[in-house]
């Protein structure tokens, strides 16, 4: 059982670096395009509405992609308050808890209540409201639902990576 749970864990691992390495490529472009459009409006002095519109579609790619990336590494936003007075293994606890408790559940509810209106962006075939703008503005709403699947991967992920160290913990000590 605890070697189907590392694969697992190992599988859901590379959905969360595809996650990063999509945001990472997002991140690039985005930085390129946005100095393109900086130097040609201000060395030009022409830009595109629809380049300034596609910095926010890549934006919204990394943007979502990023945060399961940095849930993965744990880079994201946390109280450290009381997790800092916790002994290893209460670490582990508190991170199994937040993944099964919070993280999860918070994700799957963003989900639930994004889809219907990225769907409806789509079907509506929402566009800019600009006349050289970009259409398929279901593009950035859709990537919170993206994001927030690879948040619940990097969730279940977490939850097994230390439900598995608890139990080699206590079955060490046994």
């Amino acid at each position: 059982m605890l070697r189907f749970c590392k694969s697992l864990e190992r599988l859901l691992e590379r959905i969360t670096s595809l996650a990063g390495f999509i945001g990472g490529v997002t991140m690039v472009i985005m930085i390129a395009l946005i100095f393109g459009n900086m130097l040609s409006r201000y060395a030009l002095g022409i830009g595109a509405v629809w380049a300034q519109e596609l910095e926010w579609y890549l934006l919204s790619v990394m943007a979502m992609m990023g945060i399961a990336y940095a849930m993965k590494f744990d880079d994201h936003v946390r109280v450290d308050i009381l997790s800092s007075r916790f002994s290893p293994v209460g670490m582990i606890w508190l991170n199994l808890i937040t993944a099964i408790l919070v993280a999860l559940p918070c994700a799957l509810l963003i989900i639930h209540y994004s889809f219907p209106f990225a769907e409806s962006s789509m079907i509506r075939g929402e566009r800019s409201p600009n006349s050289s703008g970009l259409p398929w503005r279901w593009i950035p709403k859709s990537m919170v639902v993206v994001g927030f699947v690879f948040v619940a991967t990097e969730s279940v992920r977490q939850a097994l990576e230390n439900s598995r160290r608890l139990i080699q913990h206590y079955a060490g000590s046994a």
